[in-house]
């Protein structure tokens, strides 16, 4: 079972204080300068974090397989077995680790003796119990 990560305005409102910092960079450094050459930069950086936001964005879900669960971001993949799995809970206030998200809000695994991981399944609810059906098993 295929859980899509939920999405919220946290990815766009980074991607645009960025565009705004690189804008007001670029603009300086172009009145500094007269070089203009500087909007190439500018236009490739941007391009290329569209690319990313959009990327991560697409290919984050996460996989309730046979024995284990699937997280996957980009090209990056976590596989954490059931028999791991020591509990899952609601994420309270920030998170810092290891996060497969597109969102601020989620879900914190823990697993083995002393990792966790911050995942943002879209139905946290239908998550939680398909998860736990399948760690009962």
């Amino acid at each position: 079972m295929v859980f899509k990560s939920k999405k919220d305005y946290t990815f766009p409102i980074v991607f645009a204080l960025v565009f705004l910092l690189y804008s007001i960079i670029s603009f300086f450094e172009i009145l500094s300068t007269k070089d203009y050459s500087i909007l190439l930069v500018f236009g490739g950086v941007l391009l290329f974090m569209a690319v990313l936001y959009y990327t991560i964005q697409r290919t984050t879900y996460f996989e309730l397989a046979d024995n284990e669960l699937i997280c996957h971001t980009f090209f990056f993949k976590k596989r954490i077995p059931y028999s791991a799995i020591r509990k899952v809970e609601k994420q309270k206030g920030l998170y810092a680790g290891i996060k497969f998200s597109t969102s601020i809000f989620g879900l914190v695994v823990h697993y083995n003796k002393f990792d966790d991981i911050f995942i943002t399944p879209d139905n946290e609810g239908e998550f939680i119990e398909s998860l736990n059906q399948r760690i009962a098993k």
